[in-house]
């Protein structure tokens, strides 16, 4: 169900009413809605859902016994088994095949006619750090499994995060009875699903064609076109995650739930560090506490801090798809982290690192990271290695002084687009003091026909044709 339709929309309406008609049947309203929307899109699959987080439930139980060591490593082999079975089962009997040169036939067998059940990637990683936060006793386990699967499933984020800590999220569903009408709450709510809807449906939509169109072609591009398509679609994921993480933290808002937010104007980064404490930064924290940590962390020797940013890194691209187009983007982010690493040891090795508080280094690098984030983008959605391959080659090789006119188009929209992110980032820093002043200096007929055109465009988009999806759901 498509956060920016109008089916989804009218679902909204409903559980909002009966939430507020009836505080004390909060929970198992919310465990038979969550149930409601996974339906829509398959009651097969919300059935395997339902099934594995019972069985998650009932293990992580199990989990402060004395071998509670066991459990969690049948916890983890459950959700990671069904997370491998459905969503590289195909890519790894692809890859056997070409690595042993063998034919499997899987043709006409079940692993052909997989499809990926909706938010199984979210759910698994909010599932493992569940079981292991209880395991290392930092949680108690849940010993209702409606409020479980409330946590779980929890349609305002389970599709593409934010992904939800229990030691956070628990002690609110726990006071979700007590929570009242708040008008505060109803208006920040609505603002973050108007700025996530305008977001999905006037921006990140009207960008996917050119996008599509542009990769496409992308083994015939030359190095100014895959400039130009790498640009649009770095806009287009920013708009359309950051539109959905938005919403879902609206619509959290709209229940007195508080979800974490997720992005934070990331291409103003001047480096890979600064970057994933700006994008996807539920996902950035759960890798660094489940996948670096463990791995040992910076706590290693001087090696084994770059090589473990390097392969959690790439853990992080393989879990975006079953692809190797994934797997490399994950491994270029990861050597990017290292070699940011390495780069601040050594400007402050030889005395130059107070550089990175001058205000002209910082917009050098923002400069300089911005496209070194913009050509990882490439392998994220080109069709294949071979296409992100030749466009990566031509835009490191192309000539700044001959770009087709037909591209100055985009190039004025691009420049639009990044100057629209650091409004953004404006808006959100002065974003007291400006509402301040929207409440109590513009009028009130004005600020309702502001209202009122933004959701009469938002509607005409909206009814205008089909919605893209939002990106996301397909990890």
């Amino acid at each position: 169900m498509q956060f920016s339709s109008l089916l989804f929309i009218g679902f909204l309406i409903t559980v909002f009413a009966l939430y507020y008609a009836a505080p004390k049947l909060r929970l198992p309203m919310f465990a038979v809605a969550n149930a409601v929307f996974y339906a829509v899109a398959g009651v097969g699959y919300l059935v395997l859902f339902f099934t594995v987080v019972a069985l998650a439930y009932v293990l992580s139980r199990k989990l402060d016994s004395r071998h509670g060591r066991k459990y969690l490593i049948a916890g983890l082999v459950l959700v990671i088994g069904n997370l491998v079975f459905f969503k590289y089962s195909l890519f790894l009997l692809h890859n056997l095949e070409n690595i042993f040169s063998m034919h499997l036939n899987v043709k006409g067998t079940i692993f052909e006619n997989l499809i990926l059940p909706i938010g199984i990637s979210f759910y698994t990683f909010q599932l493992i750090a569940y079981m292991v936060d209880v395991y290392q006793k930092k949680l108690s386990p849940s010993k209702n499994l409606l409020e479980f699967w409330v946590f779980i499933s929890l349609f305002a984020h389970s599709m593409a995060g934010p992904i939800l800590r229990g030691k956070e999220f628990f002690p609110q569903l726990r006071a979700m009875n007590t929570v009242r009408f708040n008008h505060v709450n109803i208006k920040v709510g609505l603002f973050y699903i108007g700025m996530g809807l305008c977001k999905k449906v006037l921006l990140a939509n009207l960008l996917e064609p050119h996008v599509r169109v542009f990769f496409e072609r992308g083994g015939e591009l030359g190095g100014a076109e895959a400039w130009v398509a790498a640009y649009l679609f770095a806009f287009q994921i920013y708009f359309d995650f950051s539109a959905y993480s938005e919403m879902a933290i609206g619509i959290g808002h709209l229940f007195g739930l508080r979800l974490d937010v997720n992005f934070r104007t990331p291409y103003i980064s001047s480096n890979p560090s600064e970057f994933w404490r700006r994008w996807h930064i539920t996902l950035s924290n759960w890798i660094r506490d489940y996948i670096y940590i463990p791995l040992g962390g910076s706590r290693t020797g001087k090696v084994r801090v770059y090589v473990n940013l390097i392969l959690a890194m790439t853990i992080s691209g393989l879990w975006h798809g079953a692809a190797w187009k994934y797997i490399v983007w994950g491994f270029y982010q990861g050597v990017l982290s290292a070699g940011h690493r390495g780069y601040s040891k050594w400007l402050t090795k030889i005395g130059l690192g107070s550089l990175t508080g001058k205000l002209w280094y910082k917009l050098v690098t923002v400069f300089i990271f911005f496209h070194m984030t913009v050509i990882g983008w490439v392998f994220f959605r080109a069709a294949n290695m071979t296409d992100a391959l030749h466009m990566v080659k031509n835009m490191l090789y192309f000539n700044p002084l001959h770009i087709p006119s037909s591209l100055y188009k985009y190039l004025i929209m691009i420049v639009l687009l990044y100057a629209l992110h650091v409004l953004e980032y404006v808006i959100v820093q002065k974003f007291r003091s400006w509402s301040f002043v929207w409440q109590s200096r513009i009028p009130t007929f004005i600020r309702s026909a502001v209202y009122t055109g933004i959701i009469l465009i938002c509607l005409f988009m909206l009814l205008k044709g089909e919605q893209s999806t939002f990106i996301y759901f397909q990890f």
